[in-house]
Protein backbone atom coordinates (compact mmCIF):
# COMPACT_ATOMS: atom_id res chain seq x y z
CA UNK A 1 0.00 0.00 0.00
CA UNK A 2 1.53 3.38 -0.99
CA UNK A 3 1.70 6.34 1.37
CA UNK A 4 -0.96 8.44 -0.36
CA UNK A 5 -3.47 5.60 -0.28
CA UNK A 6 -2.62 4.99 3.39
CA UNK A 7 -3.33 8.62 4.17
CA UNK A 8 -6.66 8.61 2.33
CA UNK A 9 -7.78 5.54 4.26
CA UNK A 10 -6.85 7.11 7.59
CA UNK A 11 -8.56 10.41 6.75
CA UNK A 12 -11.71 8.54 5.74
CA UNK A 13 -11.74 6.58 9.00
CA UNK A 14 -11.09 9.65 11.12
CA UNK A 15 -13.75 11.79 9.44
CA UNK A 16 -16.61 9.37 8.85
CA UNK A 17 -16.38 6.53 11.38
CA UNK A 18 -18.61 6.59 14.49
CA UNK A 19 -16.14 4.61 16.62
CA UNK A 20 -12.39 4.94 16.32
CA UNK A 21 -9.50 2.97 17.72
CA UNK A 22 -5.94 4.36 18.57
CA UNK A 23 -3.44 6.90 20.68
CA UNK A 24 -1.75 10.62 21.35
CA UNK A 25 0.11 14.04 20.90
CA UNK A 26 -0.70 17.76 20.76
CA UNK A 27 1.29 18.34 17.57
CA UNK A 28 -0.32 21.73 16.77
CA UNK A 29 0.20 23.06 20.33
CA UNK A 30 -3.43 24.05 20.89
CA UNK A 31 -3.49 22.42 24.36
CA UNK A 32 -5.66 19.48 23.38
CA UNK A 33 -5.34 16.20 21.51
CA UNK A 34 -8.03 15.74 18.89
CA UNK A 35 -8.79 14.70 15.31
CA UNK A 36 -6.86 17.68 13.90
CA UNK A 37 -3.67 16.37 15.50
CA UNK A 38 -4.26 12.91 14.03
CA UNK A 39 -4.79 14.37 10.55
CA UNK A 40 -1.61 16.44 10.85
CA UNK A 41 0.39 13.33 11.71
CA UNK A 42 -1.08 11.58 8.65
CA UNK A 43 -0.07 14.57 6.48
CA UNK A 44 3.43 14.55 7.94
CA UNK A 45 3.76 10.82 7.23
CA UNK A 46 3.04 11.25 3.50
CA UNK A 47 5.40 14.22 3.17
CA UNK A 48 2.96 17.15 3.06
CA UNK A 49 4.94 19.05 5.75
CA UNK A 50 2.06 20.63 7.71
CA UNK A 51 2.73 24.02 9.31
CA UNK A 52 2.90 24.47 13.10
CA UNK A 53 3.79 20.80 13.52
CA UNK A 54 5.69 19.73 16.65
CA UNK A 55 7.52 16.50 15.78
CA UNK A 56 8.50 15.93 19.42
CA UNK A 57 4.83 15.33 20.30
CA UNK A 58 4.00 13.08 17.35
CA UNK A 59 5.63 9.75 18.30
CA UNK A 60 2.78 8.69 20.57
CA UNK A 61 3.74 5.01 20.92
CA UNK A 62 7.41 5.72 21.60
CA UNK A 63 8.83 3.55 18.79
CA UNK A 64 11.02 6.37 17.40
CA UNK A 65 8.92 6.59 14.22
CA UNK A 66 6.15 8.98 13.14
CA UNK A 67 3.71 7.09 10.95
CA UNK A 68 0.12 6.00 10.36
CA UNK A 69 0.08 3.96 13.57
CA UNK A 70 0.62 7.17 15.56
CA UNK A 71 -2.29 8.86 13.76
CA UNK A 72 -4.61 5.94 14.45
CA UNK A 73 -3.54 5.78 18.10
CA UNK A 74 -4.34 9.47 18.50
CA UNK A 75 -7.83 8.92 17.09
CA UNK A 76 -8.46 6.13 19.59
CA UNK A 77 -7.29 8.37 22.41
CA UNK A 78 -9.51 11.23 21.24
CA UNK A 79 -12.71 9.13 21.35
CA UNK A 80 -11.81 7.54 24.70
CA UNK A 81 -11.05 3.99 23.58
CA UNK A 82 -7.64 4.20 25.22
CA UNK A 83 -6.60 6.46 28.08
CA UNK A 84 -2.85 6.82 27.77
CA UNK A 85 -0.43 7.95 25.07
CA UNK A 86 2.84 6.45 26.20
CA UNK A 87 5.24 8.25 23.87
CA UNK A 88 3.94 11.65 25.05
CA UNK A 89 3.27 10.56 28.65
CA UNK A 90 -0.30 11.91 28.50
CA UNK A 91 -3.13 10.24 30.42
CA UNK A 92 -6.89 10.69 30.50
CA UNK A 93 -9.31 9.73 33.24
CA UNK A 94 -10.52 6.19 32.43
CA UNK A 95 -14.11 5.81 31.27
CA UNK A 96 -16.31 4.46 34.10
CA UNK A 97 -17.49 1.60 31.89
CA UNK A 98 -14.02 0.41 30.95
CA UNK A 99 -14.29 -2.71 33.06
CA UNK A 100 -11.43 -2.86 35.51
CA UNK A 101 -10.34 -5.88 37.50
CA UNK A 102 -8.18 -5.34 40.59
CA UNK A 103 -5.18 -3.07 40.42
CA UNK A 104 -1.95 -5.07 40.68
CA UNK A 105 -1.00 -5.57 44.30
CA UNK A 106 -4.46 -5.03 45.78
CA UNK A 107 -5.77 -8.54 45.16
CA UNK A 108 -9.35 -7.43 45.81
CA UNK A 109 -12.30 -8.31 43.57
CA UNK A 110 -15.87 -7.15 44.04
CA UNK A 111 -19.26 -8.15 42.69
CA UNK A 112 -19.62 -4.69 41.13
CA UNK A 113 -16.48 -4.91 38.96
CA UNK A 114 -17.36 -4.13 35.36
CA UNK A 115 -16.88 -6.73 32.63
CA UNK A 116 -14.08 -5.67 30.24
CA UNK A 117 -13.34 -6.39 26.59
CA UNK A 118 -15.46 -8.17 24.02
CA UNK A 119 -17.64 -9.74 26.76
CA UNK A 120 -18.95 -6.24 27.53
CA UNK A 121 -20.42 -5.79 24.05
CA UNK A 122 -23.81 -6.66 22.50
CA UNK A 123 -25.73 -6.42 25.75
CA UNK A 124 -22.81 -7.21 28.03
CA UNK A 125 -22.05 -10.01 30.48
CA UNK A 126 -23.62 -9.67 33.92
CA UNK A 127 -23.65 -13.27 35.14
CA UNK A 128 -25.82 -13.76 38.19
CA UNK A 129 -26.13 -10.05 38.89
CA UNK A 130 -25.00 -8.10 41.95
CA UNK A 131 -27.58 -8.96 44.65
CA UNK A 132 -25.49 -10.72 47.29
CA UNK A 133 -28.48 -11.40 49.57
CA UNK A 134 -29.27 -14.51 47.50
CA UNK A 135 -25.69 -15.68 46.95
CA UNK A 136 -24.87 -19.35 47.54
CA UNK A 137 -21.66 -20.71 49.07
CA UNK A 138 -20.48 -24.20 48.08
CA UNK A 139 -17.85 -26.51 49.54
CA UNK A 140 -18.33 -29.65 47.40
CA UNK A 141 -18.19 -30.47 43.70
CA UNK A 142 -21.70 -31.92 43.71
CA UNK A 143 -23.13 -28.67 45.07
CA UNK A 144 -21.11 -26.65 42.57
CA UNK A 145 -22.30 -28.82 39.68
CA UNK A 146 -25.94 -28.53 40.72
CA UNK A 147 -25.95 -24.77 41.26
CA UNK A 148 -23.91 -24.00 38.12
CA UNK A 149 -26.40 -25.82 35.87
CA UNK A 150 -29.59 -24.44 34.35
CA UNK A 151 -30.43 -20.90 33.26
CA UNK A 152 -31.64 -19.26 36.48
CA UNK A 153 -29.53 -16.38 37.80
CA UNK A 154 -27.14 -17.26 40.61
CA UNK A 155 -24.09 -15.93 42.40
CA UNK A 156 -22.00 -18.85 43.64
CA UNK A 157 -19.09 -18.47 46.04
CA UNK A 158 -16.55 -21.29 46.13
CA UNK A 159 -14.58 -21.79 49.32
CA UNK A 160 -10.88 -22.84 49.16
CA UNK A 161 -10.39 -26.55 48.57
CA UNK A 162 -10.00 -29.12 45.81
CA UNK A 163 -13.10 -29.91 43.75
CA UNK A 164 -12.68 -33.08 41.68
CA UNK A 165 -14.74 -33.79 38.57
CA UNK A 166 -16.19 -32.14 35.46
CA UNK A 167 -18.11 -28.89 35.65
CA UNK A 168 -20.46 -27.82 32.87
CA UNK A 169 -21.97 -24.36 33.20
CA UNK A 170 -25.41 -23.23 32.21
CA UNK A 171 -26.41 -19.57 31.88
CA UNK A 172 -26.69 -16.44 33.99
CA UNK A 173 -24.10 -17.50 36.56
CA UNK A 174 -21.36 -15.74 38.50
CA UNK A 175 -18.86 -18.12 40.12
CA UNK A 176 -16.18 -16.62 42.37
CA UNK A 177 -13.41 -18.23 44.38
CA UNK A 178 -13.49 -16.42 47.72
CA UNK A 179 -9.69 -16.46 48.10
CA UNK A 180 -6.58 -18.22 46.75
CA UNK A 181 -6.60 -22.00 47.03
CA UNK A 182 -9.73 -22.86 45.01
CA UNK A 183 -8.84 -25.70 42.61
CA UNK A 184 -11.04 -27.66 40.20
CA UNK A 185 -9.33 -30.88 39.09
CA UNK A 186 -11.02 -32.03 35.90
CA UNK A 187 -12.47 -29.47 33.51
CA UNK A 188 -14.84 -26.52 33.17
CA UNK A 189 -16.90 -26.33 29.97
CA UNK A 190 -19.34 -23.77 28.55
CA UNK A 191 -20.95 -25.27 25.47
CA UNK A 192 -24.28 -25.54 23.67
CA UNK A 193 -24.02 -29.08 22.32
CA UNK A 194 -24.08 -31.10 25.55
CA UNK A 195 -26.61 -30.99 28.38
CA UNK A 196 -25.50 -29.92 31.84
CA UNK A 197 -26.56 -31.79 34.98
CA UNK A 198 -30.04 -30.20 34.78
CA UNK A 199 -30.58 -31.19 31.14
CA UNK A 200 -30.02 -27.63 29.88
CA UNK A 201 -27.88 -27.17 26.74
CA UNK A 202 -27.53 -23.37 26.81
CA UNK A 203 -24.43 -21.61 28.11
CA UNK A 204 -24.27 -17.83 28.08
CA UNK A 205 -23.85 -14.80 30.35
CA UNK A 206 -21.32 -16.52 32.62
CA UNK A 207 -18.64 -14.97 34.85
CA UNK A 208 -15.93 -17.11 36.48
CA UNK A 209 -13.32 -15.46 38.69
CA UNK A 210 -10.43 -16.35 40.97
CA UNK A 211 -10.35 -20.11 40.41
CA UNK A 212 -7.64 -22.58 39.34
CA UNK A 213 -8.45 -25.40 36.92
CA UNK A 214 -6.14 -28.38 36.42
CA UNK A 215 -6.76 -30.89 33.65
CA UNK A 216 -6.40 -34.60 34.28
CA UNK A 217 -3.04 -36.25 33.59
CA UNK A 218 -2.52 -37.79 30.13
CA UNK A 219 0.36 -40.00 29.02
CA UNK A 220 0.39 -40.38 25.21
CA UNK A 221 -0.06 -37.97 22.32
CA UNK A 222 -3.31 -39.66 21.30
CA UNK A 223 -4.67 -39.59 24.83
CA UNK A 224 -3.81 -35.93 25.24
CA UNK A 225 -5.18 -34.76 21.86
CA UNK A 226 -8.47 -36.61 22.29
CA UNK A 227 -8.92 -35.59 25.92
CA UNK A 228 -10.95 -32.60 27.15
CA UNK A 229 -9.69 -29.03 27.35
CA UNK A 230 -9.24 -27.80 30.91
CA UNK A 231 -11.56 -24.91 29.99
CA UNK A 232 -13.68 -24.91 26.83
CA UNK A 233 -16.02 -22.30 25.32
CA UNK A 234 -17.98 -23.09 22.18
CA UNK A 235 -20.93 -24.55 20.28
CA UNK A 236 -22.70 -21.20 20.47
CA UNK A 237 -21.77 -20.31 24.05
CA UNK A 238 -21.51 -16.54 24.35
CA UNK A 239 -20.92 -13.63 26.70
CA UNK A 240 -18.35 -15.27 28.93
CA UNK A 241 -15.84 -13.57 31.23
CA UNK A 242 -12.95 -15.53 32.75
CA UNK A 243 -10.92 -13.51 35.24
CA UNK A 244 -7.99 -14.34 37.52
CA UNK A 245 -7.93 -17.97 36.46
CA UNK A 246 -4.95 -20.33 36.74
CA UNK A 247 -5.52 -22.88 33.96
CA UNK A 248 -3.01 -25.67 33.50
CA UNK A 249 -2.37 -29.23 32.34
CA UNK A 250 -5.33 -29.33 29.94
CA UNK A 251 -5.29 -32.60 28.00
CA UNK A 252 -6.03 -31.17 24.53
CA UNK A 253 -5.87 -27.44 25.23
CA UNK A 254 -5.74 -25.32 28.34
CA UNK A 255 -8.48 -22.92 27.27
CA UNK A 256 -9.96 -23.35 23.79
CA UNK A 257 -12.77 -21.45 22.07
CA UNK A 258 -14.35 -22.88 18.91
CA UNK A 259 -17.65 -23.57 17.11
CA UNK A 260 -19.30 -20.12 17.05
CA UNK A 261 -18.47 -19.11 20.61
CA UNK A 262 -18.64 -15.34 20.88
CA UNK A 263 -18.16 -12.24 23.03
CA UNK A 264 -15.55 -13.62 25.37
CA UNK A 265 -12.98 -11.94 27.61
CA UNK A 266 -10.10 -13.65 29.39
CA UNK A 267 -8.36 -11.32 31.85
CA UNK A 268 -5.58 -11.66 34.42
CA UNK A 269 -5.32 -15.41 33.75
CA UNK A 270 -2.31 -17.74 33.70
CA UNK A 271 -1.73 -20.70 31.36
CA UNK A 272 0.97 -23.32 31.97
CA UNK A 273 1.89 -27.01 32.25
CA UNK A 274 3.42 -28.75 35.27
CA UNK A 275 4.91 -31.72 33.40
CA UNK A 276 6.45 -32.43 30.00
CA UNK A 277 3.39 -33.95 28.41
CA UNK A 278 3.02 -34.11 24.65
CA UNK A 279 0.74 -31.61 22.91
CA UNK A 280 1.40 -28.56 25.10
CA UNK A 281 -0.69 -26.28 22.88
CA UNK A 282 -2.45 -23.89 25.22
CA UNK A 283 -5.18 -21.69 23.68
CA UNK A 284 -6.87 -22.49 20.36
CA UNK A 285 -9.47 -20.24 18.75
CA UNK A 286 -11.42 -22.01 15.99
CA UNK A 287 -10.94 -25.74 15.53
CA UNK A 288 -10.87 -25.98 11.74
CA UNK A 289 -10.95 -23.83 8.59
CA UNK A 290 -14.14 -25.72 7.72
CA UNK A 291 -16.03 -24.52 10.83
CA UNK A 292 -17.69 -21.69 8.92
CA UNK A 293 -20.35 -21.32 11.61
CA UNK A 294 -17.63 -19.37 13.44
CA UNK A 295 -17.41 -16.76 10.69
CA UNK A 296 -18.26 -13.36 12.20
CA UNK A 297 -17.99 -14.78 15.73
CA UNK A 298 -15.14 -15.76 18.11
CA UNK A 299 -14.68 -12.14 19.18
CA UNK A 300 -12.26 -12.51 22.09
CA UNK A 301 -10.15 -10.27 24.33
CA UNK A 302 -7.05 -11.53 26.14
CA UNK A 303 -5.82 -8.89 28.57
CA UNK A 304 -3.07 -8.99 31.19
CA UNK A 305 -2.68 -12.77 30.83
CA UNK A 306 0.44 -14.90 31.31
CA UNK A 307 1.56 -17.81 29.13
CA UNK A 308 4.33 -19.44 31.10
CA UNK A 309 5.94 -22.70 32.11
CA UNK A 310 6.25 -25.41 29.43
CA UNK A 311 3.80 -23.83 26.94
CA UNK A 312 4.99 -24.50 23.38
CA UNK A 313 2.33 -23.02 21.08
CA UNK A 314 -1.06 -21.28 20.82
CA UNK A 315 -0.78 -18.21 23.03
CA UNK A 316 -3.30 -18.01 21.34
CA UNK A 317 -3.57 -19.41 17.80
CA UNK A 318 -6.76 -18.47 16.02
CA UNK A 319 -9.22 -18.60 13.16
CA UNK A 320 -12.15 -16.41 12.09
CA UNK A 321 -12.40 -14.07 15.10
CA UNK A 322 -11.55 -10.45 15.81
CA UNK A 323 -9.05 -11.09 18.59
CA UNK A 324 -7.61 -8.34 20.77
CA UNK A 325 -4.53 -9.08 22.91
CA UNK A 326 -3.01 -6.43 25.14
CA UNK A 327 -0.63 -6.21 28.09
CA UNK A 328 0.02 -9.96 28.04
CA UNK A 329 3.25 -11.64 29.18
CA UNK A 330 4.77 -14.59 27.27
CA UNK A 331 7.63 -16.23 29.20
CA UNK A 332 7.84 -19.89 28.12
CA UNK A 333 11.31 -21.16 27.26
CA UNK A 334 10.11 -24.57 25.96
CA UNK A 335 11.46 -24.32 22.41
CA UNK A 336 11.79 -28.03 21.60
CA UNK A 337 12.78 -28.46 17.93
CA UNK A 338 12.33 -24.71 17.36
CA UNK A 339 8.54 -24.95 17.64
CA UNK A 340 7.94 -22.28 20.27
CA UNK A 341 5.74 -19.39 19.16
CA UNK A 342 3.31 -17.10 20.94
CA UNK A 343 0.58 -15.79 18.62
CA UNK A 344 -0.56 -17.58 15.49
CA UNK A 345 -3.17 -15.76 13.39
CA UNK A 346 -4.84 -18.20 11.02
CA UNK A 347 -7.71 -18.57 8.58
CA UNK A 348 -9.85 -15.39 8.28
CA UNK A 349 -8.65 -14.06 11.63
CA UNK A 350 -7.90 -10.40 12.44
CA UNK A 351 -5.53 -9.77 15.34
CA UNK A 352 -4.53 -6.69 17.32
CA UNK A 353 -1.59 -7.06 19.72
CA UNK A 354 -0.67 -4.11 21.95
CA UNK A 355 1.99 -3.54 24.62
CA UNK A 356 2.75 -7.20 25.23
CA UNK A 357 6.06 -8.69 26.42
CA UNK A 358 7.77 -11.59 24.63
CA UNK A 359 10.27 -12.92 27.16
CA UNK A 360 10.95 -16.21 25.39
CA UNK A 361 14.09 -17.63 23.75
CA UNK A 362 15.92 -15.64 21.02
CA UNK A 363 14.85 -18.11 18.32
CA UNK A 364 11.20 -18.29 19.38
CA UNK A 365 8.58 -16.55 17.23
CA UNK A 366 6.49 -13.77 18.79
CA UNK A 367 3.92 -13.76 15.96
CA UNK A 368 3.84 -16.61 13.46
CA UNK A 369 2.14 -15.22 10.36
CA UNK A 370 2.56 -18.28 8.16
CA UNK A 371 3.55 -18.53 4.51
CA UNK A 372 0.47 -16.92 2.98
CA UNK A 373 -2.03 -14.28 4.14
CA UNK A 374 -4.95 -16.55 4.96
CA UNK A 375 -5.60 -14.21 7.89
CA UNK A 376 -7.37 -10.87 7.37
CA UNK A 377 -4.84 -8.70 9.15
CA UNK A 378 -2.46 -8.17 12.05
CA UNK A 379 -1.70 -4.89 13.82
CA UNK A 380 0.99 -5.29 16.48
CA UNK A 381 2.31 -2.21 18.22
CA UNK A 382 4.13 -1.24 21.40
CA UNK A 383 5.35 -4.79 22.06
CA UNK A 384 8.78 -5.44 23.59
CA UNK A 385 11.08 -8.43 24.12
CA UNK A 386 12.66 -10.62 21.48
CA UNK A 387 11.57 -12.65 18.47
CA UNK A 388 13.28 -14.77 15.86
CA UNK A 389 14.57 -12.89 12.83
CA UNK A 390 11.86 -12.65 10.20
CA UNK A 391 9.04 -12.79 12.77
CA UNK A 392 8.59 -9.20 14.00
CA UNK A 393 6.72 -8.53 17.22
CA UNK A 394 5.49 -5.20 15.81
CA UNK A 395 3.91 -5.10 12.36
CA UNK A 396 0.97 -3.79 10.35
CA UNK A 397 -0.29 -6.09 7.60
CA UNK A 398 -3.70 -6.59 6.05
CA UNK A 399 -6.86 -5.14 7.55
CA UNK A 400 -7.90 -5.41 11.18
CA UNK A 401 -10.98 -4.21 13.08
CA UNK A 402 -11.89 -1.19 15.17
CA UNK A 403 -11.84 -2.02 18.88
CA UNK A 404 -15.40 -1.13 19.99
CA UNK A 405 -14.85 -0.85 23.75
CA UNK A 406 -12.71 1.36 26.03
CA UNK A 407 -9.73 -0.23 27.74
CA UNK A 408 -6.80 0.70 29.93
CA UNK A 409 -3.46 0.12 28.24
CA UNK A 410 -0.35 0.16 30.44
CA UNK A 411 3.22 0.64 29.28
CA UNK A 412 4.82 -2.61 28.15
CA UNK A 413 7.71 -2.06 30.57
CA UNK A 414 5.27 -2.44 33.47
CA UNK A 415 3.51 -5.57 32.20
CA UNK A 416 5.75 -8.27 33.67
CA UNK A 417 5.61 -6.92 37.22
CA UNK A 418 1.84 -6.42 37.07
CA UNK A 419 0.98 -9.78 35.53
CA UNK A 420 3.35 -11.90 37.65
CA UNK A 421 2.51 -10.24 40.99
CA UNK A 422 1.81 -12.84 43.69
CA UNK A 423 -1.05 -10.69 44.99
CA UNK A 424 -3.47 -9.41 42.37
CA UNK A 425 -1.50 -10.75 39.40
CA UNK A 426 -2.61 -13.35 36.87
CA UNK A 427 -4.12 -16.48 38.40
CA UNK A 428 -6.06 -17.39 41.55
CA UNK A 429 -4.40 -14.55 43.49
CA UNK A 430 -7.29 -12.50 44.87
CA UNK A 431 -9.72 -12.22 47.76
CA UNK A 432 -13.40 -11.44 47.31
CA UNK A 433 -14.56 -8.36 49.22
CA UNK A 434 -18.26 -7.65 49.79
Amino acid sequence: MNKKLSMLIVVFILCFSQVFAVECGDVNSDDEVNIVDALLVAQFYVGLNPTSFDESAADVNGDSNINIIDALLMARYYVGLINILEGCNIQQTPAPTSGITPAPGTGIIKITDHTPGWASMAGGTTGGGTDLSKAITVTSMSDLQNHAAGTDSKIIFVEPGTYIGPLQLGANKTIIGTEPGVLIKGYVHMRGDTADISGNKESYNVIIRNIAVQGDHCSTLTECKTGPDAVYMGWGAHHLWLDHMDIYDGQDGNCDATRAGDYMTVSWSQFRYTYDKEHRFSNLIGGSDNNIESRGKLNITYMKCWWGERVIQRQPRGRFGDVHCFNNYHSSKSNEDGKLYALGPGFEMALIVENCVFDMTPDAKAIKLGDEPVWRGVLATGNIGQSKEGYPMNCDVGTVFIVPYPYDLIDATKVKDAVTAQVGGAGNTCVFEQ
